[in-house]
């Protein structure tokens, strides 16, 4: 059995990296990240100029895929 778990952990997942999974935050912006994507009162295009500002470019319907697809988020 460890003899495949070897190998599927060597495995890349298929399809393509999300910007979440590409880019390199700190510990502190992951955490403000998560919370401003749970928080439903900030909107996907307040997230996005912010990423902006941290120097990493996302759009607005990034950040949506991102919210429904790995939060489970839903805006309200």
């Amino acid at each position: 059995m460890d003899e495949f778990r070897e190998v599927q952990a060597g495995l890349s997942k298929p399809g393509t990296l999300g910007w979440w999974e590409r880019y390199e935050f700190t510990p502190e912006q992951t955490e403000a990240l998560e919370q401003a994507g749970r928080d439903g009162s900030i909107s996907h295009r307040a997230i996005s100029i912010v990423l902006g500002r941290w120097g990493f470019k996302v759009s607005a319907v990034q950040v949506g895929h991102w919210r429904r697809t790995v939060l489970g988020a839903a805006r309200r």
